[in-house]
Order: C-alpha cells, then structure tokens, then sequence
C-alpha cells in the first residue's frame, strides 16, 4: 500500500540502503515479535522490537504504535486460548517461544513513491489456536494503516 508524502522519508536514510531500495530491494523497517515467555511459576507474554538506535525517530514512534497494538490484541484472545498457550510455555524447553511475528516492509515504486507491505507469521506453536491467528491478521491490517500514515 501506497503512503502519501512518502519520499520524503527517504532523505532520512543512509545512501546505502536508499540506493538498495532504488535498485528494488525491500527495507525491513519494523519488526514486532510476541513471544511465550516463562520461569518456574508463570507463564506470559513479551514483544520484542528491532534496536532502536540509529533509527529515524518517527519510525521508532511507528514501532511502539505497533507493540501498542499488539499488546491490545494478546489482551482480546479467549480465555482458553490463554490457558492453552500458557500450557504450552511450560512445555516448552525455551523460555522464551515466539509466536507472533509482524514485519513491515519500504520499497520504492516505479513513480517515486513509497509502497509498504506488512507480512506476518504464527509458529505452530499457537497456529492451531484460531483467536491467535485471527489476532495476527488484525495486527497486520492495524500495522499496515499506522505505516500508511507516514
């Protein structure tokens, strides 16, 4: 999806990579994990992000929209579904399992402009629960607005 105002963004970008996105390479701008996170008692969620630093600062603002929204929609899965993968942390011989992954996406069109695309992933983990994959389309559609935003 195409973002208004997008080329500007590209004089924030070291000249490396803006040339790898003329020559049609895609630019991994944000990366938010949501993984099963566990110690001896409890079992819950975290998200992790890519390093902020050296990051233009509005994409580091973007990056906690999407944490934002994927913290809300951990919050909306069933009741069940939270059981069944807090179960599942404590199988788990990690204690850390990811489970959700959103990335998002820059490349450059033909006509200057910006074009965004968002890809995400369930593990099996937690595919066969059907809220979780349900809430990792939503925060890939959520994630696709925020980023058309800039």
């Amino acid at each position: 999806m195409s973002a208004k105002g997008s080329p500007g963004l590209y004089d924030h970008l070291p000249s490396e990579v803006t040339r790898a996105i003329l020559e049609g390479e895609a630019l991994r701008v944000h990366a938010v994990r949501v993984s099963l996170v566990r110690d001896d008692e409890a079992a819950g969620f975290a998200i992790d992000t890519l390093r902020g630093e050296g990051r233009h600062p509005q994409w580091e603002q973007t990056t906690q929209e999407i944490c934002r929204i994927a913290r809300d929609e951990m919050g909306k899965l069933s009741p069940t579904s939270v059981s069944a993968l807090a179960v599942a942390a404590q199988m788990m011989p990690e204690d850390e399992t990811p489970i959700i992954e959103i990335n998002t996406w820059l490349s450059m069109q033909d006509n200057g402009g910006s074009w965004w695309e968002v890809d995400g992933a369930v593990s099996l983990v937690a595919a066969p629960l059907r809220d979780v994959r349900d809430a990792a389309e939503r925060m890939k559609k959520r994630a696709l607005e925020v980023v058309c935003q800039l």
